[in-house]
């Protein structure tokens, strides 16, 4: 609670730093970026493992070389006459006639060196050619899709927008990329998208494999299924190790930072892992960090560092996750923004039919560490949770709303939730609680919480209306004469500690195995052991 090692063929590739829209990784909170060399660090201290989740891969810093000997690489048969192409050239608009060299096979995939290559990768998916279905692509160099500085670093459009090129999406509404693509560790930059059309992004719409790709120096404005990367991730398809640095501007009903939507397929799951969002991102309704929404899909290993601005359900990573969803191992480190919905992880997470017993899906090590401010149903981790399974998870920073809000859930129902921590104030008018705003026929277990929690009505330390809920294990920081629930309608208690008590091995252990203490850390408090590895 929500760094990035690209894997590529079993080796390690390294990722550019960001340089644009990016809300700075605090140095006790993330890992380490460099400003000078511009990549991030293999070198993780313990303190950047604080805030870091425990994912199947981390950011890591390489040396400028490094990325330059894979550009070498890659680009090297060119040297030798095999492939064709002057990387490193700002794009002039024109589209190749064919890649640069190989057969399209995942022995020897298309090799793409030049922006006129990438636009003709857009038009033979785009023109549903054939003969490139399914076929195997690779970056062997850095593209430019513009000349100079698109966006400021804060994310402002600074290029004439009379004068750059549009980028044209691989994939659009009624076509779907189901190659395979791989970044080795290169970087798109300049990309400009200004349209009120949907499937945005570099790749449109897509149900092939993504990875390993940097999207940086990039403006990205459309309608629904806009983002950095994907607009639109459907079936079988996958995003791994990628990271957007792009601003996206989103005018329709779903936009991400690194992608848009993704639509499920009959019995078909997506997947994204080690993904990171370093681009500022603002939408209407259904406004993720790393996704807009989303059903029946796996996420591992997702970090947001830049602000989301949005209305109703909007998330550091997701805005919302449905029925059959996974996330696993999610940071969010960014003020997000919002009205009925917004969480600093996920907006809304389950199913509104929400029977008893049902379980729509699992949430797992999850941190939200960005100020969230909001209306209704506001809160650190989910804003409304139904029917699912929340474990390990921590919120560390304001929350600021009306009703139903709360350091980790705002309200919940028939949900198990397990394993949590706040150290965030929450402010409030009604339901409002350190942990949970209003829980409801639920099972809830090993959870303490330090913040301070006002409101005018059904307030308490712990949660705010509590109904029919099965409990145990409940622990608050002793604040004057302040109750642990606004009303306890039913279901459970909660133990006041004082801050010494707190702060030590023994209460680590009575919260159960998933904590653990260090003085060094959280102020003192204990932590959850996922956050150290």
């Amino acid at each position: 609670m929500r760094y990035s090692l690209l894997g590529i063929l079993g080796f390690a590739v390294m990722l550019v730093a960001c340089t644009h829209t990016v809300s700075a990784p605090k140095d006790d909170e993330s890992s380490e970026i460099s400003s000078s060399s511009k990549k991030v660090s293999s070198s993780e201290s313990k303190e950047s493992k604080k805030g870091s989740s425990s994912s199947s891969g981390k950011l890591v810093k390489s040396s400028s070389s490094d990325k330059t000997e894979t550009a070498k690489s890659s680009s090297s048969a060119s040297d030798n006459g095999d492939c064709v192409g002057e990387s490193g050239e700002p794009w002039d608009g024109t589209t190749a006639k064919d890649f640069a060299c190989g057969a399209g096979t995942k022995l020897s995939p298309y090799i793409i060196l030049t922006a006129e290559q990438l636009a003709h990768l857009s038009f033979v998916v785009n023109s549903s050619d054939k003969a490139y279905q399914g076929k195997y692509f690779k970056l062997g160099a850095d593209i430019k899709l513009n000349k100079g500085d698109v966006i400021d670093d804060k994310g402002a459009l600074v290029g004439d927008s009379t004068k750059l090129h549009k980028w044209t999406p691989i994939g659009n509404s009624s076509v779907v990329f189901d190659g395979n693509f791989d970044g080795d560790g290169h970087s798109v930059s300049g990309m400009f998208i200004n349209t009120t059309s949907t499937h945005n992004g570099l790749f449109g719409n897509s149900s092939g494999t993504v990875q390993n790709l940097i999207v940086e120096n990039s403006w990205v404005q459309g309608g629904g299924a806009t983002a950095g990367i994907i607009g639109n991730l459907k079936g079988n398809g996958s995003l791994r190790n990628s990271v957007n640095r792009a601003s996206v501007i989103g005018t329709g009903t779903v936009t991400g930072g690194v992608i848009g939507s993704y639509e499920s397929a009959y019995d078909k799951k997506g997947l994204v892992e080690n993904v990171e969002n370093q681009g500022a991102v603002t939408g209407l309704k259904n406004v993720g960090g790393i996704i807009g929404t989303a059903s029946s899909i796996k996420i591992s290993g997702a970090r947001n560092y830049a602000e989301v601005v949005g209305s109703i359900t909007v998330g550091g990573i997701a805005a919302s996750l449905g029925s059959n969803s996974e996330l696993k191992n999610g940071s969010n480190f960014a003020k997000i923004t919002g009205k009925e919905y917004t969480a600093g992880i996920v907006g809304f997470f389950g199913n509104s039919y929400c029977p008893a017993s049902a379980n729509y899906g699992i949430m797992q090590n999850v941190l939200n560490r960005g100020e969230v401010t909001g209306t209704n149903y506001i809160a650190g981790v989910v804003g409304q949770a139904l029917c699912v399974t929340i474990m390990e998870s921590a919120n560390t920073d304001s929350i600021i709303g009306d009703k139903y809000l709360a350091g980790i859930i705002g309200h919940a129902k028939r949900s198990n939730v397990e394993s949590i921590y706040n150290k965030g104030a929450v402010f409030g008018s009604t339901n409002v609680g350190g942990i949970i705003g209003y829980n409801e026929e639920g099972v809830t277990s090993s959870a303490y919480s330090t913040g301070k929690v006002d409101g005018d009505s059904l307030v308490g330390l712990m949660i705010g209306y509590n109904y029919n809920t099965t409990m145990a294990d409940y622990y608050y920081l002793e604040q004057g004469d302040q109750e642990p629930f606004g009303l306890n309608n039913g279901g459970g208690v909660a133990t006041p500690k004082a801050a010494d008590e707190m702060k030590s091995d023994d209460f680590a252990e009575l919260l159960g195995d998933e904590f653990t203490y260090d003085s060094d850390l959280n102020d003192g408090y204990p932590v959850l052991k996922w956050e150290m590895e």
